[in-house]
């Protein structure tokens, strides 16, 4: 590749990947569509509990967004007279998966467990999210604005480890 026009063309393809790699941690604020209007706030009332759609919090690292199948479990017959309430089972009706955008998004570099910080620390899910029984649409923009600053501050009250690589890989 000793053609200049080479270099340059590869220089672009790599600028343009990292690039591509930056934004896809990002999602523009404001214009993400979920599939649903998803009412937390509804959801919550009715006593539900975070784990009941995000199953995974309380044993891995990640925790889920709920399927088709975890909203039929309850969405089978209308549900109240919301009128984007029948929307779930329209989905099934039309074949498709809810397709939920995942918002919240860490540095590559950074290790995040859902396990460790709800099970292992009893946290409760508001402590790094916003308080969700407000919350009567689906989010379309990040509700975790931590700095590591913050992680930090808390590992020392919790008294949890400030080794590096607890977090940082």
């Amino acid at each position: 590749m000793s053609h200049p026009r080479g270099r340059i063309v590869l220089l672009v393809a790599v600028v343009a990947s990292f690039a591509g790699m930056a934004g896809a941690r990002r999602s523009p604020a404001g214009d993400t569509r979920q599939p649903l209007p998803m009412s937390h706030k509804r959801h919550i009332t009715k006593d539900m509990k975070c784990r009941a759609c995000h199953q995974g919090v309380e044993g891995e690292a990640m925790a889920s967004f709920p399927t088709l199948a975890d909203c039929m479990d309850c969405h089978k017959t209308p549900q109240g007279k919301e009128p984007a309430e029948p929307e779930v089972r329209a989905f099934v009706a039309r074949g498709q998966d809810l397709t939920w955008v995942r918002l919240n998004r860490l540095a590559g570099h950074v290790y995040f467990s859902h396990a460790a910080h709800v099970t292992l620390a009893s946290m409760k899910c508001e402590e790094c999210h916003r308080d969700m029984k407000a919350v009567d649409q689906a989010p379309t923009e990040p509700d975790i604005h931590a700095q590591m600053s913050d992680c930090v501050a808390c590992h020392r009250s919790k008294h949890a480890s400030l080794d590096c690589l607890a977090c940082h890989k």
